[in-house]
């Protein structure tokens, strides 16, 4: 139970002892009980203020949740884009990074991560996305973002510029499996998965 809950348990208690204390006869009764109204106030006041704070803190959550953006977008990387300054990572799928290096299918390297940009950015143009909130398995937040009727996230695996991110999402792993079979993009070649070059990366610089 967290502090929260226990401390409004114990207001909650002491109220009830207040509010049930049996009432004493108009004899015995004194003519002013300041000790006890201020008792019932000093305990009052704390537990009303709890109460308030857990009625607003899911209105201050909400207010920061990504809602549905639509309008022209600036291609960040294979798998992010940035629409009214908001930047939003495409749910589902992972691009190489803008540095990586693949090799084709003659053992020659290119610049992987610059193609999926430049893909991304050729197949959106100047037209407007329509982007919803997609939750991911792993509790990450990305969208799904259509140009048109057609999911930019599913062209970018079924071309080979991007892989199915299977650790967020199982969405996309028949685009992945088809685009392996026909030798598309990435998968005509040797590349390194974006996630592993990333752990690979992060491990190396921790040394």
């Amino acid at each position: 139970m967290s502090l929260t809950a226990t401390i409004l348990l114990i207001y909650a208690a002491c109220l009830a002892g207040t509010i049930a204390s049996p009432a004493r006869s108009n004899e015995d009764r004194a003519p002013e009980e300041p000790g006890s109204r201020r008792l019932l106030a000093a305990l009052l006041v704390p537990a009303l203020a709890l109460l308030a704070g857990f009625q607003v803190a899911p209105a201050r959550a909400d207010e920061g949740a990504l809602r549905t953006v639509s309008g022209p977008a600036t291609v960040i990387d294979g798998s992010t884009i940035e629409i009214g300054g908001r930047r939003l990572r495409l749910h589902g799928i992972d691009a190489p990074d803008l540095d990586q290096i693949c090799f084709d299918g003659h053992e020659r390297g290119y610049p992987c991560g610059r193609v999926a940009a430049a893909a991304l950015a050729a197949r959106i143009g100047s037209d407007a996305l329509a982007c919803e909130p997609r939750a991911a398995a792993d509790g990450s937040a990305g969208v799904v973002c259509r140009l048109g009727q057609d999911d930019l996230a599913a062209w970018m695996v079924a071309s080979g510029y991007a892989v199915a991110d299977r650790s967020v999402s199982a969405d996309y792993t028949d685009q992945d499996r088809r685009a392996w079979g026909r030798r598309l993009g990435l998968w005509s070649g040797v590349f390194e998965l974006p996630a592993e070059r990333r752990r690979v990366l992060r491990a190396s610089a921790g040394l």
